[in-house]
């Protein structure tokens, strides 16, 4: 694990904090970024004592990400487990899971001097036992800290835990300075593989089963990288097209109505659901909050003998502004194949660990949902404007 500390050597900054109560006169004024500044005299001090040979020194307790091998998470923690080398007490226990972000100088985005700029805070524990974001436990020995989070944590983008200065052992040794480790979780679709699958815009429906009975149209942009099988896309919420005119085909549709041209020429109401994914042309992506929504997606492909291919995604949490509703770590499973016709065709299902309809907190009450998908690729010549791009494969994340 990395650790924000001053740039001294390791052997120095530990004999720092083991010989802490003797030395805490030499701390002068907090910096910005949480760390000490030093007086020469004081440098002076401390190497004198380390060079004495005196080594009977007590650190305070040292954090590390369970399962973190050089700062990466190979799957998505369930429960993160953080552990400590020994005993902490828990009264001063203050941890935060952000996602890492710092100013031009290194900073987080609380130690700088820029009001405008806020943590990305995606779960707090408080020594008052006041957990934010999801549920922390500290077991029986005080030395494992679980951590339920109540979002699905970002893949392959940088994240920190943050111990807060104060957490102290039995004996009163505590940090005075935070104790700063950045991990990631990785992304894996297991062994890369050439694929024939193509980049293109599909339209898909997805007939939710639970916890409620709905149906989401969705306009997906999927770009992969023919070499590898991955893939970055774009799924975003699809309305029926406004500007589609129903006079061509006889018919006068009420200002509240909506224009279908498939199966059948009829003025419906904007909600009205689609019966099949044929019906793509009457439809238009709809990104912008808060009447529409779009997330990123990370996923593989990979090609199967029979010629389908089947397709993975990494979790990823939805967020719907109109209604409230956030759905906590999408996944979906599907096969795509070739029809006779030579048209891209999907099928499959999806699944989410909870559902959180309005402004209630996530992990409350779990309500996880489910259902199907089913979709095809539209002719590129069809695809209308105002679809978001996806990111590029090497910066795509899941928000």
């Amino acid at each position: 694990m990395r650790f924000r500390f001053i740039p001294f050597a390791l052997p120095l900054m530990r004999r720092y904090r083991l010989a802490q109560r003797a030395l805490r006169r030499c701390a002068g004024p907090p910096r910005s970024n949480g760390l000490s500044l030093w007086p020469g005299w004081c440098l002076l001090w401390c190497w004198a004592l380390f060079a004495s040979g005196c080594t009977s020194f007590d650190a305070p307790p040292q954090a590390v990400v369970v399962g973190a091998v050089e700062g990466v998470l190979a799957e998505q923690p369930s429960p993160l487990h953080i552990q400590f080398n020994e005993p902490v007490d828990a009264s001063t226990l203050n941890v935060k899971v952000i996602r890492f972000e710092t100013d031009a100088e290194g900073r987080l985005f609380d130690e700088d001097n820029d009001d405008s700029s806020q943590l990305d805070v995606l779960f707090e524990h408080t020594a008052a036992g006041v957990d934010t974001g999801g549920i922390g436990r500290l077991d029986a020995a005080r030395v494992n800290f679980t951590i339920d989070l109540a979002v699905t944590l970002p893949v392959a983008a940088p994240l920190a835990l943050i111990v807060e200065p104060g957490l102290q052992d039995d004996k009163g040794n505590a940090w005075a300075v935070r104790q700063l480790l950045v991990f990631t979780v990785a992304f894996n679709c297991g062994n890369d593989a050439p694929t024939a699958f193509p980049s293109a815009v599909h339209y898909m429906l997805a007939q939710v089963e639970e916890p409620i009975g709905a149906q989401l149209a969705l306009m997906v942009d999927m770009r992969v990288d023919a070499a590898s099988g991955r893939i970055s896309a774009v799924f975003s919420d699809a309305d029926r097209d406004p500007a589609i005119d129903c006079s061509k085909f006889g018919l006068s549709c009420k200002a509240e109505e909506t224009c279908r041209s498939l199966p059948t020429p009829a003025c419906v109401a904007p909600a009205t659901q689609a019966a099949t994914v044929e019906e793509y042309p009457d439809y238009v992506a709809s990104p912008v909050p808060p009447t529409g929504f779009h997330f990123v997606v990370r996923a593989c492909v990979q090609d199967q003998p029979d010629g389908s291919f089947s397709f993975g995604n990494a979790p990823v949490d939805v967020h719907v502004t109109t209604p409230t509703v956030t759905v906590v770590g999408i996944v979906f499973n599907a096969s795509f194949q070739l029809d006779d016709a030579g048209v891209l065709r999907g099928g499959g299902s999806f699944t989410s660990t909870d559902t959180v309809l309005g402004k209630g907190a996530p992990g409350a009450s779990k309500s996880p949902a489910s259902g199907t998908v089913s979709s095809r690729v539209i002719p590129a010549n069809e695809v209308k404007p105002g679809l978001p791009e996806p990111p590029p494969l090497d910066a795509a994340s899941a928000h």
